[in-house]
């Protein structure tokens, strides 16, 4: 990415995250538990584990913030917080706990995103998480595409609410969206529905052919792809011990694939780091909780 050429940023946040905190409910099989959601809770508490200085930008209802901001605030994570009558809720349910199969409802949606919201942020990279089509419109994208690198998880663009159900639904904008993008994550489906491609490697080129520099296709058990300024690498899957939750995962990899490049390392090795952080967040509840020496034994076992 632009900035993993060594050099250090005079800016005091690494990776400033954009996104809802939520509230889960995760069905797996035949349990269920409520636990704090979102991409912008996922990714930041990844960065903080990975030793990054983490800041995010929320919105959610002022009677929630106790709960669903105390991790983040005991990780140390730089806080802009902002009024929303509602947080937002999502109901996950894995069938019989598969990691690649998922069905969503959501009861409520927080406000969307603005301008103003940003203040005088800067850092050397904007990791945008939306959770819904409403969260983040191309207006949006351009103003924080004038503070820095822009990293988006598109899987929220793509999804429309209606009557609680999620639904697939194109990303009209995308073309001008994704002009304002450096690094651009989406899952099999996600870039299909994109590019019109099937085929995840043509999805892959299509997309950069929009604007961003870097694509990310993950494919559940069978790795990732990881397209940058024309290069392809195909990233393997590393194997889960025991598939405990795979809320997040995704948000583990995108963090985790951000922290290496910002370490100045190639997309192929950052791939191959950000998939290893994904097994590792699958075998506990909620966000990464290992660390960098649990990551490397895993990446020297599967060497």
């Amino acid at each position: 990415m632009g900035l993993a050429n060594g050099t250090e940023s005079q800016e005091r946040t690494d990776v400033c995250v954009i996104g809802h905190v939520c509230r889960d409910t995760i069905r797996i099989g035949d349990r269920t538990r409520a636990q704090v959601g979102g991409t912008a809770y996922y990714c930041a508490l990844a960065l903080c584990r990975l030793g990054r200085r983490v800041a995010v930008v929320t919105k959610l209802a002022a009677a929630d913030r106790p709960e669903l901001l105390r991790e983040l605030r005991s990780a140390d994570v730089t806080m802009s917080t902002f009024e929303s009558p509602r947080t937002t809720h999502f109901e996950n349910l894995y069938p019989e706990g598969n990691p690649d199969s998922r069905s969503q409802r959501v009861s409520d949606v927080a406000s969307p995103f603005e301008e103003s919201d940003l203040g005088e942020l800067r850092a050397r990279v904007f990791h945008l998480g939306p959770l819904t089509n409403c969260d983040m419109d191309v207006e949006f994208l351009r103003a924080v595409s004038t503070r820095g690198e822009v990293s988006l998880d598109v899987q929220g663009l793509l999804r429309r609410v209606e009557a609680g159900a999620v639904l697939p639904e194109n990303w009209a904008e995308r073309e001008a969206g994704l002009a304002c993008v450096d690094i651009v994550k989406a899952d099999r489906g996600e870039a299909r529905l994109l590019s019109g491609e099937s085929d995840p490697e043509r999805a892959a080129r299509r997309l950069a052919r929009f604007g961003p520099r870097e694509v990310i296709v993950t494919l559940g058990g069978e790795g990732s792809l990881v397209l940058c300024e024309g290069h392809l690498w195909h990233i393997p899957a590393f194997p889960a011990a025991e598939v405990v939750d795979p809320t997040g995962c995704g948000d583990s990899y995108m963090a985790a694939y951000l922290d290496r490049r910002l370490a100045g390392e190639d997309p192929e090795r950052a791939g191959a780091f950000a998939a290893a952080v994904g097994a590792v967040t699958l075998q506990s509840i909620g966000p990464f909780r290992g660390s960098v020496a649990d990551v490397e034994r895993l990446l020297t076992r599967n060497a």
